[in-house]
């Protein structure tokens, strides 16, 4: 009865809390300048395939800008829906009546990188906002409190108190205590101006009575059961059950439940403390148990199962203002968490220590970590990583490819979100990390910039019909673009240049080549070559801009032609000459020594090559007159060597 209960009232509290408006704390950075707003309202629409994200009304730096809507498709994991994109939009006017003119608007398109996440209960989100013709670089995060988020213990500054009872609001000492010995309880609450930060802190004093009574402080209730100071009857306990629905759950002077609600997964709580016994050597106490909600005490009278967590420290000794943090405990992770139970105690032992013994507390907050330590991308650390370092630009090998599995970080909280997409775009693959605090009032993004190598057209080549030659000259190492070969040259005098048996497999940088289409093609573009690279040498000569040249070979309709003066086109070969009267005005292009028509030049790997004369002897392949080519695989060819 008690489970169904606990599922029915998680059921409602969760259909309570999934609203879409979120109310929180704008902070807007400006060229590494931040500003606050606080009370911000942040909506986000369900639309069934994507989410959209709203901010009405949007001031930067005193400046109208408008509404910044942006949608984008989500996806939900462990309870928390996240959103990453990297789009342009435009920001409308927004709907303040007393606002005479907006600036969004006028922006036209607005370049954004956002992460967005969400559960039930919170909210937060990072939008980068580059605005190249304003010379600004704009950050936009939201966060809300955690203390109305169910992430943090109400009141946890100690600013406000019940007038009836005196007890700081949302924590209990005797006055509220119950129990049959609860009016004979002394240990005292209360406000004090002795504090770390704000205008009070909680003081809680031990007194005798009979015995020592320690002061003693909770957010649930003090059960004083016992004359026995050891006796467990004497406790703080929390229950969020409401076993019969005609009896409600008690409440306090102000009205508040004995219990704080809590929906985190804390990594520590941290609290200012100022102890002050009588005896130097007594310890004071702290006690944090995060359960279920289901009936709890401390100290235990029975072992409890329905523990999330612990965070204890029973050594608080004699100090001065002093901080503090204890880390939790996850004894039983498969528990949901739903409420928390933390007790201050003058001593450690029950009835100990010395009436008038006192502790002061302050300034109580629960620790949810969001830090990256390392990012791996695809299975190598990232280069020069920085926890607040959070963009890095790095170029692209070509042909490579990512998806978010290839993406891996460690990160200092298990119970923090890791958040990761990848976007692709013409020119960049952004890889974007993020880790988002399990109370989602901390985000922090890493992106990782890969430009793509970006296609070089050669500048004047085509291979229209009927053409298949051309030359180039560039000063960058390129691919070898589809259905194009690429040559060498060799002149030797006569009226042929040599080009080799096969291919290079890249185009070189500061080296004149032949290029080979087997297709016609207007426009030859290539990636740049990210391989090995080889030296090569080729009689081609060319140069990187228009250059006047004389007494050269140009290449024309694929046969070179003498050319006494001129002016070469940038990217282009000439192959240059002695200047001479008997020199031939054109030269064909001849493979290993055999004069080729444009359509029958072999590139194809046949393999290992033997070459006989017209009478079936073998000769070398440099053998004057008609030379029989025959391949390993089979391919006969015929050759002249003049």
């Amino acid at each position: 009865m008690k489970k169904l209960f606990l599922t029915l009232m998680a059921l409602l509290t969760t259909m309570a809390v999934m609203a879409t408006q979120y109310t929180g704390t704008l902070t807007v950075t400006v060229n590494g300048v931040a500003t606050e707003q606080d009370n911000v309202n942040v909506s986000v629409v369900n639309n069934g395939s994507d989410y959209t994200l709203s901010i009405n009304n949007f001031v930067m730096d005193g400046t109208p800008v408008g509404n910044i809507v942006v949608t984008a498709p989500g996806s939900t994991r462990n309870g928390l829906t996240s959103i990453i994109t990297s789009q342009t939009i435009t920001i409308a006017e927004g709907d303040d009546s007393s606002v005479d003119m907006w600036l969004g608007p006028l922006l036209g398109d607005v370049p954004i990188n956002m992460v967005l996440a969400f559960n039930q209960y919170a909210m937060t989100t990072n939008i980068d906002i580059y605005m190249v013709e304003l010379g600004q670089t704009i950050n936009v995060k939201f966060a809300q409190d955690g203390e109305t988020t169910g992430y943090q213990i109400k009141n946890s500054g100690f600013e406000n108190f019940v007038e009836s009872s005196g007890e700081p609001v949302a924590w209990h000492g005797f006055k509220s205590a119950t129990g049959g010995f609860a009016s004979f309880a002394k240990g005292k609450l209360e406000a004090s101006t002795d504090c770390h930060g704000g205008s009070y802190s909680a003081v809680i004093t031990s007194a005798f009575y009979f015995a020592i009574n320690n002061g003693t402080m909770t957010t649930g209730r003090l059960n004083a059961g016992n004359m026995s100071a050891s006796n467990t009857a004497n406790h703080s306990e929390m229950n969020m059950v409401q076993t019969d629905p005609n009896t409600p759950l008690p409440t306090d002077h102000n009205g508040d439940p004995f219990y704080t609600v809590m929906h985190g997964r804390p990594d520590a709580i941290k609290f200012w403390v100022k102890c002050q016994p009588k005896t130097a050597s007594d310890v004071a106490t702290m006690s944090a148990i995060i359960t279920d909600g289901t009936y709890y005490q401390d100290p235990e009278d029975k072992t409890y199962t329905n523990k999330l967590a612990t965070a204890k420290n029973n050594e608080i000794a004699k100090c001065d203002w002093t901080e503090m943090s204890v880390d939790f405990e996850y004894v039983n992770p498969n528990i949901i968490g739903q409420g928390l139970l933390v007790t201050f105690s003058t001593n450690a032992t029950p009835g100990g220590g010395s009436s008038g013994d006192q502790v002061f507390i302050d300034d109580i907050a629960l620790v949810y970590n969001a830090a990256i330590t390392g990012i791996k991308i695809k299975g190598t650390p990232l280069a020069g990583f920085a926890q607040d370092v959070y963009e890095y630009n790095f170029d692209l090998p070509a042909g490579t490819t990512f998806t978010a599995d290839d993406i891996d970080a460690t990160y200092v909280s298990e119970h923090a979100y890791l958040v990761k997409k990848v976007v692709e775009t013409d020119e960049a693959v952004k890889l974007f990390v993020a880790v988002v605090s399990n109370d989602l009032n901390t985000i922090k993004v890493y992106t990782i910039n890969y430009a793509k190598p970006q296609t070089v057209v050669l500048d004047g080549v085509s291979f229209a019909a009927g053409r298949n030659w051309a030359t180039w000259y560039g000063d960058q190492p390129l691919q070898k673009p589809e259905n194009v070969s690429v040559y060498t040259v060799t002149y030797n005098g006569g009226n042929t240049v040599t080009i080799p048996a096969r291919s290079l497999s890249y185009i070189p940088a500061g080296v004149g080549v032949l290029l080979y289409s087997t297709t016609p093609a207007t426009e030859v573009a290539a990636l740049p070559f990210d391989g090995t690279t080889v030296s090569y040498t080729s009689a081609l000569q060319g140069f990187l801009v228009n250059t006047p040249i004389s007494n050269g070979y140009v290449l024309y309709n694929g046969t070179f032609i003498l050319s006494e003066s001129g002016t070469l086109a940038a990217h282009r070969c000439y192959l240059p000459i002695a200047k001479s009267a008997d020199a031939p005005r054109m030269l064909m292009i001849a493979s290993e020594g055999t004069v080729t028509g444009i359509e029958s030049l072999e590139t194809v790997d046949h393999g290992t090559a033997r070459y006989f004369d017209i009478n079936g002897r073998e000769v070398s392949a440099n053998a004057k007159g008609v030379v029989i080519v025959r391949y390993s695989d089979g391919t006969v060819t015929k050759m002249i060597n003049r």
